[in-house]
């Protein structure tokens, strides 16, 4: 049985978009949802990863480094973070460090206005 972590990257399945700004393809993706829930739930919440890498775009964008078997150096894209199936996770890539995860859930908050 596939694990879904709270800061795991995976690559998860996200065709059949709707709209044209809604991105797509089968790409990394964090997943930002409690790894409790995750075990409960049918619906994985995760943050897509981009290549198009966009500078000093704090809080919407945090950079992660390439590692394990993420091959290229990514954005993270806050602003995308949507709930998907656990059908369309597919194998782990890669695992946030903490301060990596630390600037996700402040760009969560800062999207949200959760302060």
């Amino acid at each position: 049985m596939m694990e879904f972590e709270r800061g795991s990257i995976h690559y998860v399945n996200l065709n059949l978009q709707k709209r044209q700004e809604e991105i797509s393809k089968i790409r990394p993706a964090i997943i930002i949802s409690d790894t409790d829930l995750n075990q409960i739930l049918d619906l994985i919440t995760i943050i897509p990863l981009t290549t198009n890498l966009i500078d000093n775009a704090l809080p919407l964008r945090i950079r992660i480094e390439k590692r394990e078997n993420l091959e290229k150096e990514s954005d993270a894209m806050v602003e995308q973070i949507r709930a998907v199936s656990k059908s369309r996770i597919e194998n782990r890539v890669a695992k946030l460090n903490e301060k990596e995860l630390e600037l996700v859930e402040t760009g969560i908050k800062e999207m949200l206005n959760l302060f």
